[in-house]
């Protein structure tokens, strides 16, 4: 490019347009080539290093699988996949036409669904439930003060299907309150709690589920579960909720049973004290409720909240076991509570935990409860919040621990060493 130098103004005008021009393309290419440079050379390294981590982590699963004796091969839970996905693009289509249901007068099995601004996804949850081919169930709805148009959907819903049963909460309460306040007026033997943007992943979920709860006389059965960002997407956007890996027939009874979810290291299995994919008894999800309170109940809980109930009924059932077998399709999004909650709210909600595991844990088994403590010390900087409410919270807890006449002489000298800074 041939710039010429003139003296006029309006050269000069022409001559400053060129060269802002020329350092554009300049800086247009040069960066062009950088950012190709940086893709070949970096980004393509690092997709592939997490796209073998990927298949490392996917390969060590199907390993473990196996090794528990699980017949699920890449190719056997391929084609359980694709007979999910059907079953799901069904319950999309069905639900845009409405059937009408026989009424059951004694329902065996409680769904229960707290429902909260959820217009998008509720119709095609419900529609999931009503085409199990066992049908003596209730489906009790919980609308938490919706403020989009969940509330004529369910309305509408109501009168298509007499087995949906619709509680309406005076204010926006929780998904906690919610769901224990659908526990307490259900009328099945057997509950499932679900999400409002939950899904069955087949047809036969609640005979196969309730088949073995009753014949092993089973006070908790869990299954496995599938999460997904769009319902609409095709099998390769299904991923496992957990991959916690268990054998077939495993039943574990008290006094194991009220410190499984704890791993050695002092955190959770998520699987287990999560309200996802559940069979419970309906008197044992019961007791839980009101061994904490409805007082306790209320929004203040916003993140985990139900574990809370979970580790109560982990020490009330008597027996739990795990089914291999899918069972719900868990709508996640980083726009929910659990991915965008403030740490501070994520902190307050271990918190809570920790002190509904040291109050209703058995007497030989609370001092899984300092494991727990530790494990919480870890995963924050405990110091950042001993100035503020959580400190407050979390050092009563502690002391109270701490005081405590079942905790062992050992832990108590690591509590006052770890813990200095709450007893000064």
């Amino acid at each position: 490019m041939k710039i010429v130098f003139k003296k006029t103004i309006k050269g000069n005008s022409r001559k400053v347009h060129k060269l802002i021009l020329l350092g554009i393309l300049i800086f247009f290419f040069y960066n062009l080539f950088w950012t190709k440079h940086f893709y070949d050379k970096i980004i393509k390294n690092v997709s592939k290093i997490l796209i073998l981590s990927r298949k490392r982590q996917i390969s060590e699963s199907e390993r473990a699988l196996q090794k528990n004796n699980i017949l699920f091969t890449p190719d056997s839970r391929k084609k359980m996949f694709t007979n999910g996905k059907k079953y799901i693009d069904k319950c999309l289509n069905e639900s845009k036409v409405m059937k009408d249901y026989k009424s059951v007068v004694k329902p065996i099995i409680s769904a229960i669904i707290p429902v909260y601004n959820c217009e998008k996804t509720i119709n095609a949850a419900i529609s999931s439930i009503q085409n199990q081919i066992f049908t003596d169930f209730e489906i009790i709805l919980i609308n938490d003060f919706s403020k989009d148009n969940s509330s004529e959907i369910l309305e509408y819903l109501k009168e298509k299907d007499s087995r949906i049963r619709i509680v309406k909460n005076k204010k926006n309460m929780g998904s906690l309150y919610s769901r224990s306040i659908g526990a307490l007026i259900s009328n099945g033997e057997y509950i499932f709690p679900l999400d409002n943007d939950d899904m069955f992943f087949s047809e036969d979920i609640f005979d196969f589920i309730l088949k073995i709860a009753r014949e092993s006389n089973l006070d908790i059965v869990g299954f496995r579960g599938i999460k997904m960002r769009n319902i609409r997407a095709n099998i390769n956007g299904m991923r496992d909720l957990y991959y916690y890996q268990y054998p077939d027939n495993l039943i574990i009874r008290q006094p194991q049973l009220s410190t499984w979810f704890i791993t050695l290291n002092g955190k959770f299995r998520f699987h287990d004290v999560t309200i996802w994919c559940k069979c419970i008894k309906t008197k044992i999800y019961r007791e839980a409720i009101i061994s904490l309170g409805l007082e306790k109940y209320s929004k203040f809980i916003s993140w985990a909240e139900d574990t809370s109930v979970n580790i109560i009924l982990f020490n009330i059932a008597k027996s739990f076991t795990f089914i291999n077998k899918y069972g719900i399709v868990h709508l996640v999004s980083i726009s929910t509570a659990s991915y965008s909650q403030p740490i501070r709210i994520k902190f307050f909600g271990l918190l809570f935990l920790l002190d509904v595991l040291f109050d209703f844990s058995k007497r030989e088994t609370k001092n899984y409860a300092v494991l727990f403590a530790y494990y919480i010390k870890r995963a924050y900087r405990i110091k950042n919040f001993v100035s503020d409410d959580n400190g407050i919270y979390y050092k009563s807890i502690i002391q109270k621990i701490f005081n405590s006449q079942y905790i062992t002489n050992e832990n108590k000298v690591k509590i006052k060493k770890d813990f200095s800074f709450f007893f000064t």
